[in-house]
């Protein structure tokens, strides 16, 4: 039988079947020694009579996770609140780099609207200019839960983002009903306390699962070269092979296209600073011999 691994409890998985039932199962043998078997993995799995269930066989992955490990996403929905805690641009997009490493197409979730509708808008327009799709979501007000909804469906969906920003409420809408722990902004902090605790994909509407990601404030780099940060940065590839140098960094080399395209207004001067500041934090990191 076939099926999709949803939740892993000490290396009893839950698979969810092509019926829709549920079963637990382990790996065995041979597949339990060389295999890492992942929520969103497909696998094949044996129900025998007299024994207990046993994954036989983990399908080839498309895409990959790191945190949390979660194989297969085809949809990574990261969420942002406009307001309580203020948006953080630097971390959201670090976030986006490394959707764009992955190879996962982004949606960008602006929450809390109704909290600053002006400074939504703002934002809507930057990350659109950025060349992602954005929708902006209220929950009390329910606005953009439809678009969101209909966005989603047929996917496995990925919900990252920092503590605090709604996302569990806004899944919990989104599904209809409490399921998730919804958490609030600490007062001391700014910050949100995080409520999620496991990573565990949630089936809706049709073939589509859902996962809400442990909250975050710091993203690590380490698997993003220098060379390649530029081509993870959607709006600076049209630039790229136009500046004087092959191998400009685009910091404060002359004639680069990428810095007068900022200067231009062509690319939004926040996700420039990001990108500088991602650069010079890769290097710091980058060992020297």
């Amino acid at each position: 039988m076939k099926g999709r691994i949803i939740k892993n409890q000490n290396g009893y998985f839950s698979i969810y079947g092509e019926s829709g039932n549920l079963h637990l199962c382990r790996s065995r043998g041979r597949l339990k020694r060389v295999t890492d078997i992942l929520v969103g993995d497909v696998v094949e799995y044996e129900l025998p009579s007299l024994s207990e269930a046993a994954i036989t066989k983990v399908y080839p992955r498309h895409s990959l996770l790191h945190r949390p490990p979660v194989a297969n996403v085809d949809l990574l929905v990261l969420t942002s609140a406009v307001k309580s805690p203020d948006i953080n641009r630097y971390t959201l997009d670090k976030m986006i780099l490394l959707g764009e490493d992955a190879g996962i197409p982004i949606l960008i979730c602006l929450n809390k609207s109704d909290l600053d509708p002006d400074r939504a808008e703002e934002l809507r327009h930057d990350y659109e200019k950025a060349g992602y799709p954005v929708i902006c979501t209220s929950v009390p007000n329910r606005a953009g839960l439809d678009l969101l909804f209909t966005a989603m469906e047929g996917h496995i969906i990925s919900f990252s983002g920092p503590s605090g920003v709604g996302k569990s409420s806004l899944l919990n809408a989104l599904l209809g009903t409490d399921r998730l722990l919804s958490g609030s902004v600490s007062s001391r902090t700014g910050r949100g306390k995080n409520t999620t605790r496991h990573a565990e994909l949630i089936p809706f509407g049709n073939d589509s699962f859902l996962m809400d990601t442990p909250g975050y404030t710091s993203l690590a780099l380490d698997s993003v070269l220098p060379e390649n940060i530029g081509f993870l940065f959607r709006e600076f590839q049209q630039y790229m092979g136009q500046c004087r140098f092959r191998d400009c960094h685009h910091l404060n080399e002359p004639e680069c296209a990428v810095r007068d395209a900022v200067s231009r207004g062509d690319i939004v001067l926040s996700r420039y600073q990001s990108y500088c500041q991602m650069l010079n934090e890769i290097k710091e990191k980058k060992p020297r011999y």
